[in-house]
C-alpha cells in the first residue's frame, strides 16, 4: 500500500468516525486527535496492521489525512490509544525486533527533563545556485547538508526549521510486575 492509498484510507476512516471530534478539538484549541485503535482495526484491518509495523509512516499519513479537513494552518498530531494486548511488552523484553514498531509499555516515570524545542525538519539554501535542500532531523544532533546537487560543498544558509516540544523521560518497571528478587529494568524514552 503506497502513501497516497494510506492517506485516502485514513481520510475515509476519519470522515466516518472522527470528523466532529476534529472540529471540536480545533475549536477548543487542541491540536491533536486521539484515535481508538480498536475502531481502526474494525474499519480497516490492513491499515491497522500497517500502523503496527510502520508507525512513523502511517502516523504521518493520518496527520496528512486530518489536514484534508478544513483546519486552516494548524498542524494536527494524531495519537493512538487502546492498542491490542499483543502490543504490550515488558521493558525487560524489548529487543531489536521491536525497533520501528508500535508497542505499548507500562512503567513508572523515574526521571524527566524539561520540555524543550526540538528541530524535526530544516531547509537550507545553496548560496551558489539557490537550490533548497530539505533535511529531516530524526536524531537529537542537528544535521546540515554537506553538498548541493550543483556540486558545491561547505556552509549553507538555514532558511527555515520546524520545531516541536520534546522531553526525555526514564521509565522503570513497576514493582508489582516483578517476580521475587528481580531488579526493575529502565528505559529512556524521547517524547515528541
Amino acid at each position: 500500500m503506497d502513501a497516497s492509498e494510506q492517506i485516502k484510507r485514513f481520510e475515509e476512516f476519519l470522515e466516518t468516525n472522527y470528523k466532529a471530534e476534529i472540529l471540536k478539538n480545533l475549536q477548543s484549541g487542541k491540536h491533536y486527535l486521539v484515535v481508538d485503535f480498536s475502531e481502526l482495526l474494525k474499519f480497516d484491518p490492513e491499515l491497522s496492521e500497517a500502523l503496527l509495523d510502520q508507525p512513523e509512516e502511517l502516523i504521518k499519513a493520518a496527520e496528512l489525512a486530518v489536514e484534508s479537513f478544513d483546519i486552516g494552518e494548524h498542524r494536527f498530531r494524531v495519537r493512538f490509544s487502546n492498542l491490542t494486548e499483543t502490543q504490550m511488552i515488558r521493558i525487560r523484553d524489548i529487543r531489536s525486533k521491536h525497533l520501528g514498531k508500535l508497542v505499548v509499555i507500562e512503567g513508572l516515570v523515574r526521571q524527566k527533563s524539561d520540555v524543550r524545542p526540538q528541530v524535526v525538519a530544516s531547509q537550507f539554501e545553496c548560496p551558489a545556485c539557490g537550490n533548497i535542500i530539505s533535511i529531516l532531523q530524526l536524531d537529537t544532533k542537528f544535521k546540515e547538508p554537506t553538498r548541493c546537487g550543483c556540486g558545491r560543498k561547505g556552509k549553507f544558509a538555514l532558511i527555515s526549521k520546524e520545531l516541536v516540544d520534546a522531553q526525555r523521560i526514564v521509565l522503570e518497571e513497576a514493582p508489582e510486575d516483578l517476580e521475587g528478587g528481580e531488579q526493575p529494568k529502565r528505559i529512556s524514552v524521547f517524547l515528541k
